[in-house]
């Protein structure tokens, strides 16, 4: 058995984030390509129409502007909109992992899950990352373990879905 305690913050919920855009997000990643290819188009005109001493609309200038943050900031942004669709009283979770499946319990609710529900598995230097689907993940803070360590952990969950994790930075 082991028991994690975890709180969704910024910081936890820009790293699950940037996880899913990695991994089981990845076909996004045309779509990026694509928005950074058209901020190169806009900076390469910007750049033209000042050299050939034509005037720049400011509302160029704002694209350009914005679509850089955008694209600079996009995890922190989702991470930002996931904290406020969050339900009140969810941000802290003990879960509970046993042979059969795990049970997230929070201040309002408490559920349980399958370990084939499971997708994606992914780790960085601090947390564990469940994928439930595109949309959907879990971040388990490596710090937060009350039962149980990290080490085991690891072997326990790639045992029971069958994955293995993903290691990122």
């Amino acid at each position: 058995m082991f028991r994690v305690e975890q709180t969704y913050d910024y910081a936890s919920l820009t790293v699950l984030c940037r996880a899913a855009r990695k991994t089981v997000r990845r076909g996004w990643k045309i779509m990026r390509i694509a928005m950074w290819v058209l901020l190169a188009v806009e900076c390469l005109l910007i750049a033209v129409l000042l050299a050939i001493g034509s005037t720049v609309e400011p509302w160029m200038i704002a694209v350009t502007v914005m679509l850089l943050l955008l694209l600079v900031f996009d995890d922190k942004i989702n991470a930002w909109a996931a904290k406020r669709q969050m339900i009140p009283g969810t941000a802290h979770s003990v879960t509970v992992f046993e042979d059969a499946a795990y049970t997230v319990k929070t201040d309002s609710t408490e559920t349980c899950w399958q370990y084939e529900n499971i997708t994606g598995l992914c780790e960085t230097e601090r947390y564990f990352l469940f994928f439930i689907g595109r949309r959907h993940g879990q971040c388990f803070d490596k710090q937060g373990f009350q039962v149980g360590d990290p080490e085991e952990f690891r072997g326990f969950i790639e045992g029971k879905t069958g994955l293995t994790f993903t290691k990122m930075k």
